[in-house]
C-alpha cells in the first residue's frame, strides 16, 4: 500500500509536470514546445520553474522518508517480537502499553490549570479528554523510546537522499569557518514573529557546534512587513562598522520597535558612528543588496520565513532544536 501511495503522488504530479520532477535529467536541447517556429527547451522550462520544482521535490522526499521510516519501524518491531517469541501485538503491549500509566488527579489538574483559559470549560467536563491526552502522550513517548532503542541496536543503511539546493551566499554575513562540516543558511525577516521565535535555537546551535558550524543570514523581508526592508538595510549599515550580528540580535530583540528612528537609536546603543550609520541608512545604500539576497531565496524556492537550508537541505519554519540537531548530526556523521 505504501508503494501505491508513492505511485499515486508521482502520477498526480506527472499530470502537472509530465513526470515526477527530475530537473537534472533534462538537457537544454530537449524540446518543450515550439511557438511560431521558436523552440522553448526543457532547460529553459526547468530554469523558469526551478523554485516550484524544488518545493515539489522536497515534498516528495518527505513523503518517501515518512513511509520509509514507517517501514523500517515495522520491520524492527516485527523482527524483535519474533526474536522474543511473541506476536507483534503482544510485544507492543509489553513494551509500550504496559508503560502507559493512569495520570493522577494532580497531573490532570496541573494540565487543566495551565490551559484553563484556552479550554474554556470546567474540569469535570473535560477530565476524560485530558486523561486520554496525557495517556496518548505517554504512549507516544514509550513507542518512540522503543524505536530509538531498536534503531541503535540495528544495522541500518539509508540510501534515500534528500534534495539539496545550492545557494550562492555571496554578499551575506556569516559566523563560523567557511570550511565547517555544516553550513546553515537562513532566509529571514526581522519583523517575522516566527523568525524571532527561532533566535534561541539559532544561537544555541552556533554556540554548541562552534567550529563545526557556519551560519549564514540571508535577507528575506516580506512585503506586508512594512518596517522590515529598512531593518535589513540597517543591519548591513551596522555591518560596515563590524557590528552586523550585534545589530541583528538587537533588532530581533525589539521586533515591535523597528521604525527608522528606532534603528538609528539601536546604532547609538551599540556605540557606532551615528552620523555614518544614519547617512548609510537614509541613502538606501544596501537596498539593492537586500533585494539581491531575497531574489536568491526565491530562486531556492523560499516562499515564507524562516527558511533554513542545512547543507542545502530545506528545514522550513521555526522548528524545535531537536529537528536541527538531528539533521546537523546526520550531516557531520556522513
Amino acid at each position: 500500500m505504501n508503494r501505491i501511495a508513492i505511485g499515486v503522488i508521482c502520477g498526480a504530479l506527472a499530470i502537472l509536470l509530465s513526470a515526477c520532477p527530475q530537473t537534472g535529467k533534462s538537457t537544454s536541447s530537449d524540446m518543450a514546445a515550439v511557438v511560431d517556429g521558436e523552440t522553448i527547451t526543457m532547460g529553459e522550462l526547468d530554469s523558469a520553474a526551478k523554485s516550484q520544482l524544488q518545493r515539489i521535490e522536497t515534498q516528495i522526499y518527505h513523503v518517501r522518508k515518512k513511509i520509509l521510516d514507517d517501514m523500517i519501524e515495522q520491520k524492527l518491531i516485527r523482527d524483535k517480537a519474533k526474536k522474543e517469541g511473541m506476536a507483534v501485538d503482544q510485544f507492543l503491549s509489553q513494551q509500550v502499553e504496559a508503560k502507559v500509566t493512569e495520570p493522577t488527579d494532580k497531573e490532570i489538574r496541573e494540565l487543566y490549570d495551565a490551559r484553563k483559559e484556552q479550554i474554556g470549560k470546567k474540569l469535570k467536563e473535560v477530565k476524560d479528554q485530558i486523561t486520554a491526552y496525557i495517556k496518548n502522550n505517554r504512549r507516544a513517548r514509550a513507542r518512540n523510546e522503543l524505536i530509538a532503542s531498536l534503531r541503535r541496536d540495528a544495522d541500518i543503511k539509508i540510501g534515500l537522499e534528500p534534495p539539496r539546493v545550492d545557494i550562492d551566499v555571496k554578499g551575506a554575513p556569516s559566523i563560523g569557518d567557511k570550511n565547517a562540516g555544516v553550513t546553515i543558511v537562513e532566509f529571514s525577516d526581522y519583523q517575522c514573529p516566527f523568525c524571532g521565535r527561532a533566535r534561541p535555537t539559532v544561537w544555541r546551535l552556533v554556540d554548541e557546534y562552534k567550529n563545526n558550524l557556519r551560519y549564514v543570514f540571508m535577507d528575506f523581508p516580506l512585503s506586508f512587513h512594512r518596517d522590515a526592508q529598512k531593518a535589513h538595510e540597517a543591519a548591513h549599515c551596522a555591518g560596515e562598522q563590524g557590528k552586523y550580528f550585534e545589530f541583528n540580535r538587537k533588532v530581533f530583540g525589539n521586533q515591535q520597535k523597528m521604525k527608522v528612528a528606532d534603528l538609528k537609536n539601536y546604532a547609538k546603543q551599540l556605540q557606532m558612528d551615528a552620523k555614518k550609520f544614519d547617512q548609510c541608512l537614509d541613502s538606501g545604500k544596501f537596498k539593492d543588496q537586500v533585494s539581491e539576497l531575497m531574489r536568491k531565496g526565491m530562486d531556492a524556492g523560499v516562499s515564507g520565513t524562516p527558511a533554513f537550508f542545512i547543507n542545502g537541505i530545506l528545514l522550513s519554519g521555526a522548528q524545535p532544536y531537536e529537528a536541527f540537531k538531528e539533521l546537523i548530526d546526520s550531516e557531520l556523521n556522513r
